[in-house]
């Protein structure tokens, strides 16, 4: 009797983790869409840097910029292509906390070898503002 009854309790649990394994894989393939670059803590004033992409990554056709922490200027933002390329995009805008904007990149899906900000802060800002960047394939 015991016998009968372990086999359906092991098919119901076999059951079970097969569910939960694709019910997490299709929660994950929402989320991969972005992919996160990176992000540059900026300091006070005018200043610009640089945010290395790692060729293992991916190919991108869009970026979105988040700005967290404290408010940034972003003036432009000069995207440098595996090929060598650069991209120079105008932004031109006062991300408050939590701002974010969407960029779509030239052509069809590149590499990316690195993102240059140029961005100032108020010099009264509390604390230092962050810069992340994601990017979407």
């Amino acid at each position: 009797m015991k016998k009968f009854l372990k086999l359906p309790a092991l098919l119901l649990v076999i059951f079970l983790m097969s569910s939960f394994q694709s019910v997490d894989t299709q929660s994950n393939y929402r989320f991969k869409k972005w992919v996160k670059l990176g992000s540059r803590k900026v300091s006070k004033g005018a200043d610009h840097d640089v945010l290395p992409v790692t060729i293992r990554k991916g190919k991108f056709r869009k970026l979105k910029v988040v700005v967290t922490h404290s408010p940034v200027f972003i003036r432009n933002m000069k995207v440098v292509y595996g090929n060598g390329s650069v991209e120079n995009i105008l932004i031109n805008k006062k991300f408050k906390l939590r701002d974010a904007i969407v960029v779509d990149l030239k052509g069809n899906k590149r590499y990316i070898h690195k993102i240059i900000f140029n961005y100032h802060t108020g010099f009264l800002a509390l604390g230092k503002g962050r810069i992340h960047v994601y990017g979407k394939r």
